[in-house]
């Protein structure tokens, strides 16, 4: 039996008679009450209704936080979705956490809405949750599910109203599976006061009435675990403490006792506790060499603001844990696991503690290695140890391994992980480089300028795409969109800066190709142009293109604010009717005169800070690191991105030559560089993964990291989208490394991979008319007689910014 609807508007005279009522007939309730919704107090009148009978007849009355969305969820959310719930709700009731009933501080159960499609309530039981309702909005069959990982989810239930006494409710007579049903206490008040407690009498004798051959048994939720067809289990780790002065021969003791627990089926785990006033923290290892001793992280293991973090190994992907009481338990905003502990200070009462603290909850029983000194308590203890092994319910293990069985693991915490591994030797910045580099660099700079040397339309001054320069065949791709037009101008802002060009020739260029970008005006906007003719002057189609006029304002801005070319573009981006493609914040491109969203893309956030470098607000679906904690925005960016589509190097590292990055650009470039090191490192294949042309059909490909799969997938994606350009069949043939991208992370990251992928493209890309665009990975060739304007526009850029640093 489900209450549901309650919160700060409901009625708590009604609901008090009616709780009442069932309490008397012996009705076990289960309320359910969002914590976040109408911000209930422990002082509120409905606080009081519900907390009365919670804490005297905790057997006939159950307080179950709802988090609604909790079907939508991954692993990780659903994990700390559960964890704030379960504390909201408590100091909602609860001023002291004392005083909670020992069933509300370790309920097992957890609420939401029942969805048309649901996640699998994969990361609950990292936050102790074993059962989950899935209340229906309307009355639905229901539909039991028992989950590998030992949670029970029940799906949908009967909604009932409260009638006249007389009323005769229709209830299913020999129902097959578990019955659940739902009233609102938003209902109550349909009834008349005087006349509530006999209409709620009289419905809980019709519930507990015998039907047919069925003799219902009303349960409160958290009991559902327990019937026979779920077969339920928990974990108990045994984790024995040293103290920071342990001696040797108390190592050697607990030494040979854990063999002697081991050889008799018993495992556990042994840290050392040099935490002083706070719980004992370690590291889990997730990955690789597992050891059934976790380590011991520092003291504090981490600030407020800062996700949990460890130097490891390489590939060493952790998770911290903490050692805490019921109360606490769960995954927390830090990324730390908090594991329920009964701490042991008496071996002959091992069961007892454990079963008043916990029930039948999972949890870690702390042992002080000091007791066994004595063989007397080794005895005790080891015989307590086999009877809960033996007690029909319980799974004993290790630590480290009770974390590993319960901790949240998905395509995207397996991303962070890897980047929190991985981010002590990635995080610094390129170096000033020396003379030698310096040289190398500038002969790199000069063979990319050859691209527009060779190719730039004396007339028009502007650029082809690409240029395939075969010796039987010389095809120049004549036209250009604006990102490319975008990449043109800050190749000759490069070139000025390297002096490969006089500042007369920059200006007489910006000059010749700026009236080549007016625009064109269409419903009533002026706006740049899908593309353009580089062979024709204002030769070009009436479309727009968000993402590609995000790169072209990045250029303008920088034009802008260039030495050699100060507000010269102003006056050219002030006349477009830019604000009337952001709709509600969203850039907007046009095609065939429609509006379509460019939000769902990787360059929608590098695009929305061009538009807001012109003064023009434009939203990034990057951004949701505020109001989290740094591992819940980091994981919450990771899910935006697995949702977009696979990312490569281009435009996330241009930000930083362009703006300065952002946080989000930070982060996500972290993930990348990880990923791509960590597949050097296991595998010896260098990945550089960008979008550009190709030498063959489908003639422009998009490369990167696909965030939602669980190990690394080099992903490819085609204008078209296609299937079978994202097949692993056509990845093997056309996966490459992008020369453009091997300079942005020269530019980006001092690391000896970022110098081996330079070098490996400085010996494998160059050819007389620029740098091949890619190297195909599985052939090892580049596209020798093809090379296009954005992967020199981009080289030149990445050199410049190195040449021109500061010291």
């Amino acid at each position: 039996m489900v209450i549901d609807d309650l919160d700060i508007t409901t009625d708590p005279q009604r609901t008090a008679i009616v709780l009442d009522a069932f309490a008397r007939k012996g009705l076990p309730v289960t309320c359910l009450l969002d914590p976040k919704q109408g911000q209930l107090q422990p002082n509120s009148a409905l606080s009081h209704v519900l907390r009365e009978p919670a804490e005297s007849t905790p057997g006939l009355l159950q307080i179950v936080p709802l988090v609604a969305q909790l079907g939508t969820m991954t692993p990780y959310f659903q994990a700390r979705a559960a964890y704030e719930a379960r504390r909201a709700l408590l100091t909602s009731i609860w001023r002291n956490e004392d005083r909670q009933p020992a069933n509300i501080a370790t309920s097992q159960t957890l609420a939401c809405d029942m969805l048309p499609v649901s996640t699998a309530p994969a990361g609950v039981r990292a936050s102790r949750i074993r059962n989950v309702l899935m209340r229906p909005h309307v009355s639905a069959q229901v539909r039991p599910e028992a989950w590998d990982n030992g949670v029970v989810r029940m799906i949908g239930g009967q909604r009932i109203r409260l009638q006249s006494p007389q009323t005769a409710y229709s209830f299913p007579k020999n129902p097959n599976v578990e019955q659940v049903y739902y009233l609102s206490a938003q209902d109550f008040s349909q009834l008349p006061l005087a006349g509530l407690e006999a209409s709620a009498s009289a419905f809980a004798a019709q519930i507990l009435q015998p039907r047919g051959d069925h003799w219902p048994s009303a349960i409160l939720a958290s009991d559902m675990q327990f019937r026979d067809a779920y077969a339920y289990q928990r974990y108990v780790g045994v984790h024995f403490i040293l103290k920071p002065d342990a001696t040797a021969r108390d190592q050697e003791v607990l030494k040979s006792f854990r063999q002697e627990l081991a050889n008799e089926g018993l495992p556990s785990s042994h840290g050392v506790d040099a935490s002083v006033g706070s719980s004992p923290h370690y590291w889990i290892n997730l990955k690789g060499q597992a050891s059934n001793n976790p380590s011991k992280t520092q003291a504090p293991l981490m600030d407020a603001s800062s996700p949990s973090r460890r130097t490891n190994a390489v590939g060493g992907y952790g998770q911290a844990i903490e050692l805490t009481g019921k109360h606490e338990a769960g995954l927390s905003a830090r990324n730390t696991l908090k594991l329920s502990t009964v701490e042991i200070q008496n071996v002959k009462t091992v069961e007892e503690t454990l079963q008043a603290s916990m029930g039948a909850a999972d949890s870690v029983l702390s042992i002080p290695a000091g007791i066994l000194q004595s063989k007397a308590h080794q005895k005790v203890l080891k015989n307590a140890l086999h009877r809960i092994r033996d007690d029909g319910i319980s799974q004993v293990t290790s630590l480290p391994d009770y974390a590993r069985h319960v901790v949240p693991t998905d395509a995207y915490t397996t991303h962070f992980r890897r980047t929190e591994a991985y981010r002590p030797q990635i995080a610094k910045p390129p170096q000033v480089p020396s003379v030698k580099e310096r040289r190398l660099l500038m002969e790199d700079a000069k063979v990319a300028w050859s691209y527009f040397e060779q190719w730039t339309n004396p007339k028009t001054g502007l650029c082809p795409a690409t240029a395939n320069f075969s010796a039987s065949h010389l095809r120049l791709h004549e036209t250009v969109t604006m990102w490319d037009v975008g990449s043109h101008i800050f190749a000759l802002m490069a070139a000025a800066d390297l002096e490969l060009i006089t500042a007369q020739t920059f200006q007489r260029a910006i000059r010749k190709l700026l009236p080549n970008i007016a625009g064109r005006r269409s419903q009533g906007r002026l706006l740049p142009q899908g593309w353009i003719a580089t062979n024709k002057k204002k030769w070009g189609n009436r479309n727009f293109d968000g993402c590609d006029a995000g790169r072209l304002l990045a250029a303008l801005y920088n034009l802008d604010t260039h030495p050699l070319a100060k507000g010269l573009a102003t006056s050219t981006v002030t006349s477009w009717d830019l604000e009337d493609i952001v709709k509600d914040g969203v850039i907007h491109s046009v095609e065939e005169g429609v509006l379509t969203s460019t939000f769902r893309s990787h360059c929608a956030h590098y695009a929305a800070w061009a538009f807001r470098t012109w003064g023009i607000e434009a939203q990034s679906p990057y951004e949701v690191f505020q109001g989290k904690s740094s591992s819940d925005g980091q994981i919450a960016l990771l899910e935006v991105c697995g949702h977009i589509g696979p990312l490569g190097a281009e435009p996330l590292l241009m930000e930083a030559l362009e703006f300065g990055m952002s946080p989000e650009s930070a982060y996500l470039a972290d993930v990348l560089f990880a990923a791509q090191l960590e597949e050097y490192e296991e595998t010896g294949r260098l990945i550089c993964v960008s979008e550009g042309p190709i030498n063959s059909t489908p003639w422009f490909l998009y490369q990167g990291l696909q965030f939602d799969a669980l190990d690394r997938v080099w992903a490819t994606d085609t204008v078209a989208g296609l299937e079978e350009h994202r097949s692993e069949a056509f990845r093997d043939e056309h996966l490459s490394v992008s020369s453009k991208a091997a300079y942005l992370w020269s530019a980006y990251k001092d690391h000896p991979l970022s110098d081996k992928l330079l070098s490996f493209v400085r010996e494998k890309a160059r050819t007389p008319y620029g740098f091949a665009s890619s190297i195909n990975e599985k052939t090892g060739e580049p596209s020798r007689t093809y090379s296009d304007i954005n992967t020199n526009a981009v080289i030149l850029q990445s050199i410049a910014a190195r040449l021109t640093q500061e010291g």
